[in-house]
């Protein structure tokens, strides 16, 4: 008897672990083509195909077993799609010319996706849009001031697309969508991604975006706001090697860039004349370069006359752990220590930096 208890739970607990895997099927009825072969495959540089089978008079069944739902590429013939799959039974049907996930049934999370495509479109791209033109016209009419206050509105409309996705986690906190799209949203922000994360539920907190999202929030602590800024050290243009613990002291901008980007060298603009008016009162400058190639750093450096300090990351863009302490994602990047040496802002630009200084000033 004891015996048959054992074998009755080896069993039972083989059927668990096996259903817990993801099983789906995706039937497609592909207009305009006939034959060819249709694969699932893994996202990324080094796509693998996971399933596949022939194209039949447009018709196609694809049936497997996944560890779990996730993003993943539909290839038919020389045409991928994108999509979240986290359906058990999905369909596809629609021309191969416009093949696109939209055209997707049966996936609770790409569903949710194009939902939300809708949303930020309307409640953010539209007025960033907007912004973003009168920005560039201002600009080329030479009016300096009125451009940075565009650009200052602009770059406020982040804020925006936060509270947009942060609402809609809070309605979809059950879909692996949300998970997907807080790791995005996030940013560079410790603070961002703790409260998204908070509000996933248990079993969208272990899926595969749940995880993710909890590592590269958890490796942001170190950047957190209102703690001590994390120390590194750069080479400036005549070779010696400088920390960043030497030269705090006071309010201090940092401010990442790169010789190849455009918006940092504009950027570099609205910073002189920030240090110009502050240097006087204490307020230290440094310009941190992710560069790949000195070079091109150094002739960059000579053409802005950057006046403040200016050094660079030795392991340029890719391997730069600098831009991992905060992770930066894209730049111009600006952080701003107080004159304790604690972050307050991170990602902060034009006229919102200049309202930050004077009020650290006044403090």
């Amino acid at each position: 008897m004891r015996g048959l208890i054992v074998f009755f739970i080896i069993c039972c607990v083989g059927c668990t672990r096996q259903n817990s895997r993801y099983q789906f099927s995706i039937k497609g009825n592909i207009e305009g083509v006939k034959y060819g072969k249709v694969c699932l495959m893994t996202p990324g540089d080094s796509s693998e195909v996971l399933f596949s089978t022939d194209l039949d008079g447009g018709k196609f069944e694809l049936k497997g077993e996944l560890d779990e739902p996730r993003h993943f590429i539909l290839s038919v013939n020389r045409k991928k799609i994108y999509f979240l799959m986290d359906g058990r039974n999905m369909e596809i049907s629609c021309p191969y010319s416009s093949l696109s996930d939209q055209y997707v049934k049966g996936s609770p999370a790409n569903d949710l996706a194009l939902e939300y495509d809708k949303l930020v479109q309307e409640g953010y791209y539209k007025g960033l849009n907007i912004l973003v033109n009168e920005y560039k016209a201002l600009l080329d009419a030479g009016e300096q001031k009125m451009a940075d206050e565009k650009m200052t509105q602009a770059l406020k409309m982040e804020d925006k697309y936060f509270e947009l996705t942060r609402d809609f986690v809070r309605l979809h906190p059950d879909n692996i969508f949300s998970a997907y799209i807080s790791n995005i949203v996030k940013g560079e922000s410790y603070e961002k991604g703790k409260e998204l994360y908070s509000m996933l539920t248990p079993k969208m907190q272990t899926s595969y975006y749940g995880r993710s999202l909890k590592q590269n929030t958890d490796a942001l602590a170190i950047s957190a706001l209102g703690g001590p800024c994390p120390d590194f050290t750069a080479t400036d243009e005549s070779g010696n090697k400088i920390s960043l613990n030497s030269q705090k002291g006071g309010i201090m901008v940092l401010d990442f860039w790169a010789s190849w980007c455009g918006p940092c060298r504009q950027e570099m603009k609205n910073l002189r004349g920030q240090y110009a008016e502050f240097k006087d009162q204490g307020v230290r400058f440094m310009s941190i370069s992710l560069d790949d190639s000195v070079d091109k750093w150094k002739k960059a450096c000579e053409e802005e006359q950057i006046p403040w300090i200016s050094v660079r990351d030795d392991n340029g863009w890719s391997k730069s752990e600098i831009r991992k302490l905060f992770g930066i994602q894209a730049i111009p990047f600006i952080v701003l220590l107080d004159k304790d040496g604690n972050i307050v802002a991170k990602n902060i630009r034009r006229n919102s930096l200049h309202e930050k200084i004077l009020e650290l000033l006044q403090k």
